[in-house]
């Protein structure tokens, strides 16, 4: 990829960005296809399908139905993200803000999950064919966390416990708790007090 003199940023070309626009269709089809019957059903030809393309080209961008679901777990997390990201500004205290990170990350995913099987088998399809997107997309949700951590006045956190550290620790907890628990309240409940033991409010 060329880069700008002086710079780190790319220079896109035409050709490149009719094959990012071409990537972001498949992953926008695909999207549809995985949450309708789930990873293991679905195929190539089903995806090229939803595409509106042919299987070799299909290939051409994507050699993998792996590499497709990738593309699609990423995408999800953008997704989340960009959700916090608007959701925040209507929000005032730093608390609410740090609620509300995991509440469109955890608690919704949560429910996404639990309300249709085919959702269920995407999600824990990731952790085997996506290990490495979904491990991408935890580092996002750390630094969601961590943004709304920085908004707490000095000495709220422990001693020695950075805003990047406490993220990690408390993605690292709400994990953990999320497994264990039943219903999206029950969640809900579980994170606020989690919260409320790290951070000194």
């Amino acid at each position: 990829m060329k880069r700008e003199k002086g710079s780190n940023l790319p220079i896109v070309d035409r050709d490149e960005n009719r094959l990012d626009d071409k990537k972001l269709r498949i992953i926008n089809a695909a999207r549809g296809v995985f949450l309708k019957y789930g990873y293991r059903r679905v195929t190539m030809n089903d995806l090229a399908e939803a595409a509106g393309m042919s299987r070799p080209a299909l290939y051409l961008v994507f050699p993998k139905k792996e590499d497709v679901f990738c593309g699609v777990v990423r995408e999800l997390a953008r997704g989340i993200s960009e959700d916090v990201a608007h959701g925040l500004e209507s929000l005032k205290s730093p608390v609410e803000k740090l609620k509300f990170v995991c509440e469109v990350w955890m608690v919704r995913s949560f429910d996404w999950v639990n309300e249709s099987p085919e959702a269920r088998e995407v999600f824990e399809s990731s952790h085997e064919f996506a290990g490495e997107a979904v491990n991408e997309s935890l580092a996002v949700f750390e630094k969601d966390l961590a943004s709304a951590i920085e908004l707490f006045p000095k000495g709220t956190l422990p001693k020695g416990i950075s805003h990047s550290h406490a993220a990690h620790l408390l993605a690292g907890a709400i994990m953990g708790i999320k497994k264990t628990c039943k219903t999206s309240d029950e969640l809900r409940k579980e994170i606020h007090a989690l919260i409320g033991m790290m951070i000194r409010i």
